[in-house]
């Protein structure tokens, strides 16, 4: 069965309660206009997805609850970058070189595989031991022998350019912009550490084997903060946070419940920044209505981390296909700002207060470079206004090669103060797996009646504006009150199709928080009926005392 056909009937549990699995929200995503596989008249194309009218909505309002806690409250600098980055910049983060996962082929029919998702515990295993794993493992598809593990790269290669151009690739994580926009974000920061940057955006990875609709795509929407810091003056954890209560499993130990801040001190979690974004992340996810009973943060063992983390910890709901991770918290040390700084012709590097001393430094030879590069000087000097100039140094200029070897500078003493690269931690959260995990956690049943519990902060629309009929001035009564609500503020729908009860069935089936009803005491005395979803309670209230309660 397609991982989008629509269920004829709930599943269910032994007990006789109806339990929702992955089926039964795909159903309703496809149904009520939340989000549909792509490219559906040509058959689709995994990994790929389409959200619609009330898709757009929760995602929008998720975003909006993220930005205030990222960047109104904790002020971080947002960004908003390229989709493609060329070949250099990939080559020096490492991704050209270490983001890959483990393919093997079926040597009959030819299909391909993740060998990871074979084997049990694959996602877990070094590819030493993989490799071993998988040697006894047949095709799923036709039981043939599979070959041998192969690497293979997860980003998207393009070219940049008429004719054969230069070598691209679409971003596979968010995170390099906001790196290569630090002596930027520096400065727009009066040069002053720690600060972070957040950027909202897509990124894309060509997955061998997309699965499970909006769990596992090729082209995703991520929420990325990278916050810098200089070694050995990482930020303390902010004692709002102390008492923030989370659940850890960390590598090789036991889950438990604890504060953080009791975690820091136990060293658990070794690091007050992280421990800071555990925090934060922990709050973030609650506020937008993921039960807390159904989230723990695991940490990484050493075969799973990144090729750019000292540590990770990864944020998991617990599911009915298991524990699905939507946010990671990583330490990831300066491996990115060094990378870029010594393989690009910008400084990545900050002074450190309090090291200033005398050390001979190069500086450009002006009328050596005005000799040589005429017109082209000026632009040469604007290139390396703000680096570390050095013999060697390869610039880009005007699409032309230039390196400068020691015939173009001299060395002088100078007070210089001792240069080093920051160290960053990232929170990286995934907004698609965000929202599958929050429509299946805040699904409910009793008897016939299906509905989603969303906060008033997350569900797609504030109010359903409802007639009881689209009679005797009802509809045009309800039209103008709907107006009203929205000149306020108010995120309003309008409904008139079908009975009064079918229309409420629909609101709750997508979450809307609140919904009113229109009738005849209505053009009487301009009260309205105002129902609350969770608990169906009914209260008559005037307009203005509705619109007040409902307004976020």
């Amino acid at each position: 069965m397609s991982l989008f056909s629509a269920l004829k009937q709930p599943f269910w549990g032994q007990d006789g309660e109806i339990k929702v699995d992955f089926q039964k929200i795909i159903s309703v995503a496809t149904k009520r206009g939340i989000f549909q596989p792509a490219f559906d008249a040509y058959g689709g194309l995994a990994g790929f997805l389409d959200y619609g009218p009330v898709g757009v909505r929760m995602r929008r309002r998720i975003l909006e609850v993220w930005r205030k806690h990222y960047v109104i409250n904790a002020g971080c600098l947002e960004l908003d970058g390229a989709l493609v980055g060329p070949e250099a910049l990939f080559q020096a983060s490492g991704h050209l070189g270490e983001f890959d996962d483990a393919l093997v082929d079926c040597e009959e029919c030819g299909k391909q595989f993740r060998a990871d998702h074979l084997v049990e515990g694959g996602e877990e295993m070094s590819r030493k031991d993989l490799a071993k794993a998988i040697a006894n493992v047949s095709c799923p598809n036709c039981s043939s022998p599979l070959s041998e593990m192969s690497a293979f790269n997860l980003m998207f290669s393009t070219s940049v350019g008429a004719g054969k151009g230069s070598p691209g690739y679409l971003r596979p994580e968010t995170a390099q912009s906001i790196f290569l926009a630090f002596p930027w974000l520096l400065r727009q920061n009066r040069g002053k550490l720690p600060f972070a940057g957040a950027q909202i955006g897509r990124s894309f990875r060509n997955e061998i084997s997309p699965r499970q609709g909006p769990l596992r795509m090729r082209e995703f929407t991520q929420m990325e903060v990278e916050h810098f810091f200089l070694p050995g003056d990482e930020p303390i954890l902010p004692s709002e946070l102390k008492n923030t209560k989370i659940t850890l499993l960390p590598a090789d130990e036991k889950e438990s419940q604890t504060t953080i801040g009791k975690a820091l001190e136990s060293n658990i979690v070794n690091s007050s920044l992280v421990a800071t974004h555990l925090a934060r992340a922990q709050n973030f996810l609650i506020s937008i209505g993921v039960p807390n009973e159904k989230l723990r943060f695991r940490q990484h063992g050493s075969n799973e981390m990144a090729h750019y983390s000292s540590d990770c910890w990864d944020g998991e709901i617990n599911t009915s296909l298991g524990w699905v991770e939507i946010v990671g918290v990583a330490h990831r040390g300066s491996y990115d700002l060094s990378a870029h700084g010594k393989a690009s012709s910008k400084e990545f590097r900050v002074a450190v207060p309090g090291t200033e001393k005398e050390m001979d430094v190069w500086k450009p030879d002006i009328g050596k470079l005005g000799k040589e590069f005429k017109g082209d000087a000026k632009l040469i000097l604007e290139a390396i206004k703000d680096i570390d100039l050095r013999p060697g140094i390869k610039l880009d200029i005007n699409g032309q090669n230039i390196e400068l070897n020691e015939d173009y500078m001299s060395q002088k003493t100078e007070r210089r103060s001792e240069m080093v690269y920051p160290n960053v931690v990232e929170p990286s959260f995934g907004l698609d797996r965000i929202l599958y995990c929050l429509l299946e956690s805040s699904w409910n049943v009793d008897g016939e009646r299906e509905w989603i519990s969303l906060p008033q902060d997350t569900s797609p629309y504030d109010l359903l504006v409802a007639p009881l009929m689209t009679k005797d001035g009802l509809d045009d009564k309800a039209h103008e009150i709907m107006k009203a609500a929205i000149n306020v503020g108010v995120d309003a729908y309008y409904d008139e199709a079908g009975s009064i009860g079918r229309r409420y069935a629909r609101a709750d089936e997508i979450g809307i928080f609140y919904s009113m009803t229109i009738d005849h005491q209505t053009l009487e005395d301009g009260t309205i009926t105002l129902r609350e979803r969770d608990s169906k309670n009914q209260s008559r209230v005037s307009l203005e005392d509705a619109l007040n309660q409902v307004r976020r």
